[in-house]
C-alpha cells in the first residue's frame, strides 16, 4: 500500500464517499465511514452548543395529550406539515439536545435572552427550511411544567416544519442590543439618489446592499452625505434599488 500522501485528494465530496475508522461501540472494529452519515452525525448531535435542538412531533389531540420532551409541539396537535408562515405560537420543551445527544434545560433562555429577541429556526438536515421569529412571550403550562407556550411573529422564511424531523433554533438579534437604536430603509427602488430619513437621532452608520430587509445580500459602495441627525443623502453612480440599513 503506497503511502497516504501520494493519494490524489478528492476536491469533490459526495455522501457516498468512505474514509476507514474505529468503531468504539464495537471493541474498536475497523469499519468504513460514509461522508453523509458523517454529516447527519454532526447536525442531529447539534455541536454547536449555542444551537438548541428539537424535533418537530405531530402529537395526536385525541385524549390525552403526551409532549415528548426535546420538542416542538402544538396546543392542540398540529399536523404532519405546517407552514412556518402560519406560525405565530408553539409549546417547547424545556428540554434541548445538545453535543452527544444529551438532554439539557434551557429554558431559562425562553425568557432572556430570547425574549423580544429575533430567533432563526433551521431543519437540520436541510437548510433551505429556516424562518426567522421574533420571540414575543414566554409562559410555562401549568399542567405540562416541564413544556412553555412560546409566542412568535413570522417575520419571513422558507418552507415549514415537517414531522419527525430535528430543528435548531437560535438567537438571530439580542433584543438587549436595543439601547443602541437601528432602522432598516427599504426605500431604494430604481434611482441613483435618495435622502432617507431614518428618525435615529444620531449620525448613524449605513451600510448599503443588494437585497431586502430581511435578506440583504452584497454590500454595495455610494457616497454618504449627513443632512442633519436624521436624515442622509445616499449618491449612486448609477440606478439603484436594495437596502439601507442605519445602525
Amino acid at each position: 500500500m503506497a503511502r497516504i500522501s501520494t493519494y490524489v485528494t478528492d476536491q469533490n465530496i459526495v455522501a457516498d464517499d468512505k474514509w476507514i475508522g474505529s468503531d468504539s461501540q464495537n471493541n474498536f472494529q475497523t469499519k468504513n465511514f460514509t461522508a453523509g452519515d458523517v454529516a447527519e452525525f454532526i447536525n442531529t448531535t447539534a455541536s454547536e452548543s449555542q444551537l438548541f435542538r428539537y424535533k418537530y412531533s405531530n402529537v395526536s389531540p385525541g385524549g390525552a395529550i403526551i409532549r415528548p420532551d426535546e420538542s416542538i409541539t402544538f396546543t392542540n396537535g398540529g399536523a404532519l406539515t405546517v407552514p412556518f408562515s402560519g406560525i405565530s405560537q408553539f409549546v417547547l420543551s424545556q428540554y434541548a439536545l445538545n453535543q452527544g445527544g444529551l438532554s439539557i434545560n434551557v429554558s431559562t433562555w425562553y425568557t432572556n435572552p430570547l425574549l423580544s429577541s429575533d430567533v432563526l429556526i433551521t431543519q437540520c438536515d436541510d437548510i433551505t427550511q429556516w424562518a426567522i421569529y421574533k420571540w414575543n412571550s414566554s409562559s410555562q403550562k401549568a399542567a405540562e411544567n416541564t413544556f412553555y407556550n412560546i409566542g412568535l411573529t413570522y417575520a419571513n422564511g422558507n418552507g415549514g416544519l415537517s414531522d419527525d424531523k430535528d430543528y435548531f433554533i437560535s438567537l438571530l438579534q439580542y433584543a438587549g442590543n436595543a439601547g443602541d437604536k437601528n432602522a432598516v430603509s427599504a426605500q431604494l427602488t430604481g434611482s441613483d439618489s435618495y435622502i432617507v430619513t431614518h428618525n435615529l437621532n444620531k449620525f448613524a452608520s449605513v451600510t448599503v446592499s443588494l437585497g431586502t430587509p430581511t435578506i440583504p445580500l452584497e454590500i454595495v459602495e455610494c457616497q454618504t452625505t449627513y443632512i442633519n441627525l436624521n436624515q442622509v443623502k445616499l449618491d449612486f453612480t448609477n440606478n439603484f434599488t436594495g437596502v439601507a440599513i442605519f445602525n
